[in-house]
């Protein structure tokens, strides 16, 4: 690794460009023989569902590798590596990263190590990004110009191979820095409990007949109602990933919804909704007014539960309450609150208090080091 003392001459280090399967073959061959690289990705999520893979840049310490995913015709040597058991995965607020990746070479990168995760579990606080980790833990200046250039151009610029080489270069030092600090936090089962977690939901194939959940004032329909919009919703998801257009290009959330508010049975009908577009109508009104007749038509008992309605007034004590235990043990860590409890983890913990049937915390709590961190305190307080 690279003199600490010296990052700044990490930028001069030169990349070397991968364009074919040969070019390929050689660079996995020399990675793999590594405990640990660091991989970052540009990609294009501007007209489709799915993300397009633009670049793959890795750095193992030494050299810095650009592979070109649009010129290789065979990835399957970077997808053996990204499942090598042997070779950990540093990424920064990798999300994303797994999700193009996993697209592009259906697999799930593992093992990894999140720098923007170790970051918030050390005190560098909540989704801090990676030019103010690096500034903040090594000194330098990570230029963020070229983030939305567009990646999928052929030849790219040598403004871009730069920007793309120092996203990465920087990420094995801050993971050394990192894994020390946890170490001496005596965190490393924190970091290690949330990687596993990150890579099994992203390893979790998603419901798509629950889309529905997530649409805006949807707690406000009745059942019979929410079974429409839980049907249109599927509908929706399936569609837009058969056809690779984001959602909002096939029918957008709020047209959803006065969609299934009006649960009118005519083309007519749908016509006079705003949102609905002419060409909506000629698109998708027929299966629209199939799926309105389907959702009505289905008995009480397949009804969709009833969605959360937003808490109480009267609840905004107990909210405050239990927030406040979390900032001052936050506080006495030196971490950011969110990385203990978020808002939603507070309302859900708030909620199984008004029912009074079962307190209980949200499955992130109930268990590992956040239960043995806040989640056992919030739970007497909650029972108070």
């Amino acid at each position: 690794m690279t003199n600490p003392q010296n990052f700044n001459e990490l930028s001069a280090l030169k990349s070397t460009f991968v364009s074919d399967s040969k070019q390929l073959q050689t660079c996995v061959q020399q990675l793999e023989h590594f405990d640990v690289i660091a991989i970052d990705t540009e990609f294009i999520r501007t007209n489709t569902f799915f993300p397009i893979l633009a670049l793959v840049q890795i750095f193992n310490g030494e050299n810095c590798w650009l592979i070109d995913p649009v010129s290789v015709s065979d990835l399957s040597p970077l997808k053996e590596l990204l499942m090598s058991n042997k070779t950990l995965k540093v990424f920064h607020s990798c999300s994303e990263d797994i999700e193009v990746l996993s697209y592009t070479l259906r697999c799930c990168p593992q093992p990894i190590f999140d720098t923007q995760i170790a970051a918030a579990l050390t005190g560098y606080g909540f989704s801090t990004g990676y030019a103010s980790l690096a500034k903040n833990m090594l000194g330098v200046h990570v230029d963020k110009g070229e983030t939305r250039s567009n990646w999928l151009r052929r030849p790219l610029s040598a403004s871009q191979l730069g920007y793309a080489a120092l996203d990465v270069i920087y990420l094995l030092p801050i993971y050394f820095q990192l894994k020390e600090k946890l170490a001496k936090l005596g965190r490393k089962k924190w970091i290690d409990e949330e990687m596993s977690r990150l890579t099994e939901k992203a390893s979790t194939k998603e419901d798509l007949s629950q889309y529905f959940q997530k649409v805006k004032g949807a707690w406000r329909l009745p059942s019979e109602k929410l079974s429409v919009l839980q049907l249109i919703c599927e509908w929706r998801e399936q569609e837009a990933r058969d056809k690779n257009k984001p959602r909002g290009r096939i029918i957008d959330d709020k047209t959803i919804v006065e969609v299934v508010s009006n649960a009118t049975q005519s083309k007519e009908g749908l016509s006079e909704i705003e949102g609905m577009h002419p060409y909506l109508i000629e698109r998708y009104s027929e299966k629209l007014l199939d799926l309105i007749k389907e959702g009505l038509a289905r008995p009480t008992k397949e009804h969709p539960a009833p969605l959360s309605e937003p808490l109480p007034k009267h609840m905004s004590s107990t909210i405050k309450k239990l927030k406040q235990i979390v900032n001052m043990k936050a506080e006495l860590l030196d971490i950011a609150p969110e990385i203990l409890a978020r808002k939603k983890d507070i309302e859900f913990l708030v909620r199984t208090i008004i029912s009074e049937e079962n307190i209980r915390l949200p499955d992130k709590i109930a268990e590992g080091w956040r239960f043995d961190v806040i989640g056992s305190a919030l739970l007497v307080s909650s029972s108070d």
